[in-house]
């Protein structure tokens, strides 16, 4: 290490054993100690900034950047994650070239973090989940649990909005926009939802207007609970996983264009992902009523999408958190019981018919335990992010791969991307995308 790098290493150690020292002092259990300086050691290359390890997988695939490019398409791929040294969202052009980028220092927009339980120790240990981009260059994207931003084509804050915004930002279709949010419920005389008892977090969906005001907070544990879903809730546990009674990852809106597809539902209504019941859901925001919902066949799924014809399609990761990609593996464990990969399912609401579209078949292989997202394109193919791997792909109506980005980070590691979206360059009102204030 630098000379630099190693006194941020022993300033850090020395903090580490004098913390230490005070547990001892105060008699706390021996395995407690040992695992809290196992937490601790393990964020030792984060907190002297030599190795981003939250955002980094072992590589899976080769190249770097644009490594397949069969499209003759004047697009224009939004792009966020992490990158370089830095969480980042980019905006580049099919050949892999840079059109415009927005560094992302959690530190520098929210000063005031009083709005969130448990406030990101470096820049490094927060990541982007959910982002979009404007006609006029601006762009729209969650700090993960710690708040929505908007900032202008030159990086410039235009709002912020200090909640614990994640996952997924989409338009209204009347304007604004629909973002997952949560609050920490730290105490309560009386459960509000028994048999849960607090600490927890509670989901919620919100919509933003498009100057940042939050016009809508719905919980959404409240909304089960209120159509008799209570069953769907307690299941398997009484105790959640990390504190969550849910884990809403999706928001999104039917709009009037598509709403004839779907004689079930109305324009509006909101279609809901809660992974940690395995389920889907489509909503009435207006008198908080479930019209439909489904478990499965996905498991632990994501960014579900209305697709014209009526179908639901669904990002389905397919795997639980103990099935991780071992080192030597292409894909998933060795051990054929936990042999996992990620594929997208569509699937019909009203007749609950359903077909794998992408992943089910040799040379299709993609796999990421948590995230992950899709877009269906404009020439019926689709455009998908597998996180874990650090990589972004498109296929055409025929599942075949037209252009792939591999977002290496060294030899051994990718870093991860969390987010991408297609736009036609006639999307964007920008002809000129420099930024002198900002030195680009």
């Amino acid at each position: 290490m630098r000379r630099h790098e190693v006194l941020k290493f022993l300033t850090v150690f020395v903090l580490v054993v004098g913390l230490l020292g005070g547990v001892f002092m105060a008699g706390v259990h021996v395995h407690r100690v040992k695992n809290l300086f196992t937490k601790v050691l393990r964020e030792v290359p984060i907190l002297t900034r030599t190795r981003p390890i939250w955002h980094l997988q072992p590589a899976r695939y080769e190249g770097n950047g644009v490594t397949i490019n069969n499209t003759l398409d004047d697009d224009r791929v939004l792009l966020a994650g992490f990158f370089e040294q830095s969480n980042e969202i980019r905006l580049i052009r099919r050949d892999g070239s840079i059109v415009a980028h927005w560094p992302l220092a959690f530190s520098k927009i929210f000063t005031d973090t009083r709005h969130i339980a448990e406030p990101p120790v470096t820049d490094w240990n927060i990541d982007t989940h959910g982002a979009l981009i404007l006609p006029d260059g601006s762009v729209v994207f969650n700090f993960e649990n710690a708040g929505l931003v908007k900032l202008d084509r030159c990086g410039k804050v235009l709002w912020k909005v200090a909640k614990q915004t994640h996952h997924s930002v989409e338009r209204a279709e009347g304007g604004g926009y629909w973002v997952p949010g949560r609050r920490y419920v730290e105490e309560e005389t009386t459960p509000r939802f028994p048999p849960f008892e607090a600490p927890y977090f509670e989901d919620t969906i919100m919509k933003i207007s498009e100057e940042g005001q939050v016009l809508l907070e719905t919980s959404l544990v409240e909304l089960l609970y209120k159509n008799n879903m209570e069953a769907l809730l307690t299941a398997n546990t009484e105790r959640p996983e990390h504190r969550e009674i849910t884990h809403l990852n999706k928001i999104a809106e039917l709009s009037t264009e598509m709403a004839g597809d779907f004689p079930m539902f109305a324009a509006g209504d909101l279609l809901l992902s809660v992974r940690g019941q395995n389920a889907i859901l489509v909503i009435d925001p207006n008198v908080q009523n479930i019209r439909w919902w489904s478990i499965g066949p996905w498991v632990r799924q994501h960014d579900p999408e209305f697709k014209s014809g009526g179908t639901i399609s669904v990002f389905n990761n397919n795997g639980y958190a103990r099935v991780l990609v071992t080192p030597g593996d292409p894909l998933g464990s060795s051990d054929p019981f936990f042999f996992r990969l990620s594929n997208i399912i569509e699937i019909d609401p009203a007749t609950y018919e359903h077909r794998i579209v992408y992943g089910g078949v040799k040379g299709q292989e993609m796999f990421t335990v948590i995230r992950g997202k899709h877009e269906l394109t404009a020439r019926g193919g689709l455009l998908i992010t597998e996180t874990e791997g650090g990589r972004v792909f498109e296929t055409d109506r025929d599942g075949r791969i037209v252009w792939q980005f591999i977002n290496r980070y060294d030899q051994d590691d990718i870093a991860e991307i969390t987010e991408a979206r297609i736009h036609p360059s006639e999307y964007f009102e920008v002809r000129d995308w420099s930024c002198p204030e900002a030195g680009a």
